[in-house]
């Protein structure tokens, strides 16, 4: 028969520790995200305070809490442990954006990682059995759940950055450096700039991808004072070459005729990850935590 001193003692660990995740809770995220380890004992340090009074006075629950010495190595090892699952607990929060949980259940729940800890060192093979179970399943449950969700992909990325007709559209010429994006009032412009020497080209060559104007898939010139510009229609948008008239009319047409739609790695260097999409890998999200820290 479970001893009731044992589900008291793991309730108020539930409580307390909930409690101290509004007040200090701040305090060791921030050591966490500057990689701090002094603020995250700092932080600790109340709760550790907390958790040596909840075992004084619930010291038959655990054989651990009997007496004080055990007691300080009892609220160690539950500040400690149960600190491992919370962050555990955060990473699957963080790997699961944008659903999150609703606001009422977040503090509730950083406090049941230490209520688990405190149930695998009480008295009785039957809740240390209980909470090993859960233990695992919740580990489990919190790895696989994130992977339930899309994932991070180049259509996301188009679509978040709103590249006129969901398309992106790529031109790398010989000679020149990976292009810089800007996608800005309905239009997506790519500037190159040499990779030494000038190239055939010139400087500072330009391609503007927009809704189309035009009908025909073949290059259109149109005169311009400074520059060559050819048009080209690709499906719904059309790509706009621009090249300094000091570079040979040709390699501008040969110029906007390479024109293609990008691949999911040159998607990926242009385009942000799209905040709905993360990496949904939920142990890289928890080892990354611990080694900004230790």
């Amino acid at each position: 028969m479970i001893d009731l001193r044992v589900p008291v003692q793991i309730a108020v660990v539930w409580l307390v520790m909930g409690l101290s995740a509004a007040f200090v809770g701040w305090l060791v995220l921030f050591g966490f995200f500057v990689g701090s380890l002094l603020l995250v004992v700092i932080g600790l340090l109340g709760p550790f305070a907390v958790l040596f009074l909840v075992g004084t006075f619930t010291a038959e629950a655990s054989p651990l809490t009997v007496t004080p010495l055990r007691r300080v190595g009892w609220a160690a090892l539950v500040t400690v442990l149960g600190l491992v699952g919370a962050v555990f607990y955060s990473s699957v929060l963080d790997v699961s954006e944008p659903a999150e949980p609703p606001s009422w259940l977040v503090l509730p729940a950083f406090g049941v990682p230490f209520a688990l800890v405190a149930a695998m060192l009480a008295h009785g093979s039957v809740v240390r059995l209980v909470a090993g179970a859960v233990t695992v399943a919740a580990v489990a449950f919190g790895i696989w759940l994130p992977t339930t969700m899309p994932g991070d992909d180049a259509a996301s990325r188009i679509a978040h950055a709103r590249v006129p007709g969901g398309v992106l559209l790529i031109a790398t010429p010989e000679g020149y450096r990976f292009p810089r994006l800007n996608v800005r009032d309905g239009q997506a412009t790519l500037d190159y700039t040499p990779d030494g020497p000038v190239g055939e080209l010139h400087a500072f060559p330009r391609l503007v991808v927009r809704p189309a104007t035009v009908e025909t898939t073949e290059p259109v010139y149109r005169p311009d004072s400074t520059n060559h510009v050819f048009v080209r229609r690709i499906g719904e948008v059309e790509a706009v070459a621009v090249v300094a008239d000091v570079a040979d009319v040709s390699a501008a047409r040969d110029f906007v005729l390479s024109v293609r739609p990008a691949t999911d790695d040159e998607v990926e260097r242009l385009l942000p990850r799209a905040p709905d999409r993360r990496d949904r890998d939920v142990l890289a999200d928890f080892t990354q935590a611990w080694r900004g820290l230790l």
